[in-house]
């Protein structure tokens, strides 16, 4: 089903959920955070319950980077009442795997013709572009899936910048500038496709695969690469003398998907089921085979070989919901990069003091409903919670939660050290913010839940009469500072590219409403 369920099956099964006893006048409570059972008795260990601000964000130049050996998103969503449209698209370039290149070993025949030592027997047949398949998000269902149409189209050598930047790790953002219009391939794509097998060849060497997205392309493209190029160091068609060469007369592909559709498709362009492959027939001492030969996509330059370039363009077009929420609105909409947040302050931790602190974490619901649309369209795994700069910058700076990311000793507000972030990245053992499944008491509906937990930042504040910082809540997929560039400044999350989005309840909604976004903490008198 969804990719989501097949990364994080064994992460919520792992995930119990507690049921809330009462005995006398006793709580017993039973967060995820921590691993001990606090009792709140009213006498020794007591209950608050903060309701929090909030309001709507929505990042408008996300900064998240997709690395080549990462896995890369191509697809379309059209029909998300919450969260509005979605479409993605994959730039990239296919290379010989050594120069000067050409096709088959030494002593075949591979051209066809009649003279020569080229043989009617042999010469090309036909072309794919190949994409190693490794999930889906969305509705991946026979009965509703919309099949997509995948489009190939090359990428003009006017793009300097696209051609010649093969280092370059690039933004969601990023789109090459110069696109050629004919569509030289195209396939239409459905997961269930994608998954049963294809047959590779006919030849005296057969073999197939599957999970893998096969895009044919026009035979008269893929031939004029096949057979309008050789290995000379010089002349008018010497693309395969080298590297440079060659990606001046072929820069790459762009593959982009067009119609509706309610799927995104992920990719892995490093692996070897990505190729641009050529199928083609041979002659040795006159016997004839079928031969498969494959350009590749290098993640990392190769002796002569200049790495690949490559991008991935995922655009939102999100709802009125996100872009225009009306004052008071009781739902916030947090979605996976390229995604949006939610703005939080909690004013009632100003001069909170004379505690001592147990547990404080804030609580946030997703909205319970009879799940149609969003049992494919499921949450992000991990919500992620950060701290507004105090200052008024433009644009609005933020930096990590204090204390309660990990176990390990960081200080956000070391900006020349390797120490201001955990090392081994956030614990969301400590930190939370895992998606737990969880059942409406008065509804019995399920719906998803999120704590994360600020403990150790609330005791800094009681303690040291410390800054209240207003919150930034949301659902990454890589963590930004900018502040910390020259040391880790891009730091992995644990959500795959746009995987996720979550309608949650707000803290615009009444006390009485049991999911309101709020901060509970346990604590003890001193």
């Amino acid at each position: 089903m969804a990719l989501l369920k097949k990364y994080f099956t064994a992460a919520f099964a792992a995930a119990i959920l507690l049921t809330i006893g009462v005995i006398s006048c006793t709580k017993i409570d039973t967060t995820t955070q921590g691993g001990d059972i606090l009792l709140v008795d009213n006498i020794n260990t007591f209950e608050d319950t903060m309701y929090v601000n909030t309001s709507q964000g929505i990042f408008l130049n996300d900064s998240t980077l997709v690395y080549k050996n990462e896995n890369h998103v191509i697809g379309r969503i059209d029909n998300d009442p919450f969260f509005g449209k979605t479409e993605a698209a994959i730039y990239v370039q296919f290379k010989p795997t050594f120069y000067p290149f050409y096709f088959g070993n030494a002593g075949d025949t591979v051209k066809n013709g009649t003279t020569g030592n080229a043989s009617p027997l042999a010469g090309f047949d036909s072309a794919f572009i190949c994409l190693s398949y490794k999930g889906a998000w969305g509705d991946t269902t026979l009965a509703s899936n919309i099949p997509q149409n995948f489009e190939v189209r090359t990428i003009s050598n006017l793009d300097v910048d696209f051609r010649d930047k093969t280092d370059t790790v690039r933004k969601l953002n990023y789109q090459p500038s110069f696109i050629n219009t004919t569509i030289i391939g195209s396939a239409t794509i459905t997961p269930q496709k994608i998954k049963s097998f294809a047959k590779l060849n006919k030849g005296l060497f057969k073999d197939s695969i599957n999970n893998q997205i096969r895009i044919k392309l026009d035979p008269a493209f893929a031939s004029s690469i096949f057979n309008g190029q050789d290995s000379a160091a010089t002349g008018a068609n010497n693309g395969f003398y080298n590297d440079s060469i060659f990606r001046r007369k072929f820069n790459g592909f762009a593959i982009t998907v067009s119609g509706t559709g309610n799927t995104l498709y992920y990719v892995n362009l490093a692996e070897a089921k990505t190729r641009l492959e050529f199928h083609y027939h041979k002659t040795r001492a006159g016997i004839k085979d079928t031969v498969v030969q494959s350009f590749q996509m290098f993640p990392l330059a190769q002796g002569v070989i200049a790495a690949s370039s490559s991008a991935n363009y995922i655009k939102r077009t999100h709802s009125s919901f996100i872009t225009a929420p009306t004052a008071g609105a009781p739902f916030l909409y947090l979605q996976t990069s390229p995604g949006s947040f939610a703005n939080v302050s909690i004013p009632k931790l100003t001069n909170y003091s004379n505690r001592i602190i147990h547990r404080a974490y804030l609580i946030v619901d997703e909205q319970p409903y009879v799940r149609t649309v969003d049992e494919y369209y499921t949450p992000p795994p991990y919500l992620y919670l950060d701290l507004k700069d105090s200052s008024n910058a433009v644009p609005q700076k933020y930096k990590p939660l204090y204390f309660d990311l990990s176990n390990q000793v960081y200080n956000p507000d070391i900006t020349t050290s390797p120490f201001y972030f955990p090392a081994n990245n956030v614990d969301v053992n400590v930190a939370g913010g895992d998606a737990l499944r969880r059942r409406d008491p008065n509804s019995g509906l399920e719906y998803y839940g999120y704590e994360l937990n600020i403990t150790r930042y609330v005791q800094h504040i009681v303690t040291n009469n410390f800054y209240n910082y207003d919150l930034r809540l949301y659902a990454p997929s890589q963590i930004y500072y900018p502040q910390y560039i020259g040391r880790q400044f891009v730091i992995p999350f644990f959500n795959p590219t746009a995987v996720g989005r979550v309608r949650v309840v707000s803290g615009s909604v009444p006390n009485t409403d049991i999911h309101r976004m709020r901060l509970r903490i346990i604590y003890s008198k001193i």
